[in-house]
């Protein structure tokens, strides 16, 4: 039997795991049609099985477009009562909280209490403000809507997929809650790269911390724009060289462990 596992990356924070026949579905997204960055429609047909960390715009936008009528939606209350609004039957939803464990097929499943990091009020005006905003008004207002529509009200998870003896930790936002105990030493820990001026400091100090065998690098691509940026991820690849393997996967590309 082959119990290799297969990770495949589509952008932002959008990840399939496939082991075997058991496939689940990561915050999965298509972009604004205006981004270089595309995602085929049909990418995501074949998984009726999704996870989602919490409620921000790019992480639940594109659920409603996506479930089929045997897919199951795993998330907190925000995006919940978000996704009903946006016409997502509740019979596709399953309310979650930290602490709850399920099986997905082959897949075990622990969600833990997670941390949004801290979005600067002064950061996010200006990038709304941005010179890159005001050259590209067209569709603005609408796409503001969009965003601003979707809230995480301080529900964000992180989740623990075990599979095949492995385990792979899902980190919904490149920060950990003071009070947990999280697990150590996972096989591979998705590292949402994005969000603060100091990210490649934030995301070494949970490498000590969590110490990971190895690390992929997601949501550090330019999505949503004009709101979006591309992260540069080279500090924290130099950073890691002695520590652990870092993965910066192309978009649509896969690793296997």
């Amino acid at each position: 039997m082959n119990e290799k596992i297969n990770i495949t990356w589509y952008g932002t924070a959008s990840v399939r795991i496939t082991a075997g026949s058991s496939q689940l579905l990561i915050d999965p997204f298509f972009p604004f049609p205006d981004s270089r960055i595309k995602v085929a429609a049909n990418a995501y047909d074949d998984c009726s099985h999704i996870l989602i960390s919490h409620g921000h715009f790019d992480h639940i936008s594109s659920i409603s477009d996506i479930v089929k009528k045997d897919t199951v939606v795993y998330c907190t209350k925000a995006p919940y009562h978000t996704l009903c609004k946006k016409g997502v039957k509740k019979e596709n939803l399953k309310l979650i909280t930290a602490g709850s464990s399920f099986r997905v097929g082959d897949f075990h499943i622990t969600a833990y209490k997670g941390k949004h990091i801290r979005l600067n009020a002064w950061d996010v005006l200006k990038a709304v403000c941005s010179s890159r905003v005001i050259r590209n008004l067209k569709g603005i207002t609408g796409k503001l809507k969009k965003i601003t529509s979707c809230l995480e009200k301080k529900e964000t998870l992180c989740y623990v997929v075990e599979v095949y003896g492995k385990r792979i930790l899902i980190l919904g936002s490149l920060a950990l809650a003071d009070d947990i105990d999280y697990p150590k030493g996972v096989d591979l820990a998705f590292f949402p790269y994005q969000g603060a001026k100091n990210i490649c400091e934030l995301a070494s100090d949970i490498c000590g911390k969590l110490a990971p065998k190895a690390v992929l690098l997601t949501h550090f691509d330019d999505t949503f724009p004009p709101f979006s940026s591309e992260i540069d991820t080279s500090d924290f690849e130099e950073h890691m060289k002695k520590r652990a393997k870092v993965y910066k996967l192309p978009h649509g590309c896969s690793l296997e462990i």
